[in-house]
Formats: C-alpha cells, structure tokens, sequence
C-alpha cells in the first residue's frame, strides 16, 4: 500500500486500546530467520566487522568459509562472536576435560580416540568426506561407536561439546591448529589422570 492509502484508511476509531507490546523472543526469532535467509556472501560481509571489531585479524576468505558453519545457530548479527570464537583464536580458552569423555566412556576412552585421531588426521586430506571416511573407519577398527570417537575430537578442537558440524569445523580450522588441538587435550588428559582423576 502507499502512504496515501494507509493515510485515507487510517482512523483513531481503529487502534486497539490495549498496550502494545515488546515481544523480544519474537524479534529475534525474526531476526534469526531474515539471517538463515541472507546469501552466503552477504551475511559474511556482515559479521566481518563485527569480528575485526572484537580484535579479531580475520581473514575475509575464512570467514566466508565460517558462514554456513554458523549461519543456522545465531540469532543475532553479535552472536557470531559465540558461536564461531574458536576459528578466531591460537589456542582455546579452558575448558573442563569432562567434556573430553564420551558417552558411556571415561578419560582413558577419549585419550584412546584423540590418539588415534591425531594419527589419522596427520594423513588424511581435510575435506570433508576424506575426514568422515577416516575418522569412522578408524572408529569402527577401534570398536567405538562413531559419536565415542567424535565427541573427544569436537571438544578438543573447539573447547565445547556442541558446535557447527565436526568435518566443516575441522576442515576450516586446518590440520596443523587441529593437530595442536589435539595434542593439547591429551595432555589435559595425562595431568588430569596423574592428578588422580578419572
């Protein structure tokens, strides 16, 4: 309608007496859905300035890679500094080793996979279905089960047990920063288990 129409149309007799309201969880609901919609290229100029802005040196190419990862888990344009802070730093900040254990695991089944990840992925292509290839296969000769092997990997790599999906994540983070990785949640591991835990 034009602002003619909606002027013509427009009447005190029609506006509702109750209060308005501020509906938040509903405006970032609308706003997450006008995100999921934006193209790739679009959203990632979008989030670049508010990474540089945290004091992040970002490249615009890995951010671009970034995007899709993130795209469907934010609500907020701000949100990407959450969601998607491990692309961005050296090393990850603390976190606890329990997160390390996989499901009907303990300490000594996520050191076993993170040991044998660090083999795997030091020969493996980092592209997506060479790293799911290898990693199940690597699984199944382990007799794990496939999220008793990813788990240990998803946290060390990204110090958080939920995240975008573990073969993008990997594959947009590199072998030399997951292998760093890696090996630093084995070591976790071995301070923790000689400190008595288990």
């Amino acid at each position: 309608m034009s602002d003619q129409d909606l002027i013509s149309l427009f009447s005190l007799e029609g506006i509702s007496h109750s209060n308005a309201v501020f509906d938040r969880t509903k405006l970032e609901w609308l706003n997450a859905e006008y995100i999921r919609a934006m193209p790739v290229d679009a959203l990632s100029e979008r989030l670049l300035p508010i990474v540089r802005a945290a004091g992040y040196d970002v490249d615009p190419s890995k951010m671009q890679q970034i995007t899709p990862l993130i795209r469907e888990r934010i609500k907020l344009l701000r949100d990407v500094l959450t969601a998607a802070d491990f692309f961005f730093v050296d090393d990850l900040p603390p976190y606890d080793s329990a997160l390390l254990i996989p499901q009907k695991g303990d300490l000594a089944m996520a050191r076993k996979a993170l040991e044998r990840a660090r083999e795997v992925l030091a020969h493996t292509d980092f592209n997506h279905p060479a790293l799911d290839q290898a990693l199940r296969s690597a699984a199944k000769e382990m007799g794990l089960k496939a999220g008793q092997m990813f788990q240990p990997i998803r946290v060390a790599v990204t110090g958080r047990n939920a995240s975008p999906p573990l073969f993008e994540t990997l594959e947009v983070l590199g072998r030399e920063t997951a292998l760093k990785r890696i090996g630093q949640a084995v070591r976790r591991i071995e301070q923790q288990t000689s400190r008595g835990g288990s």
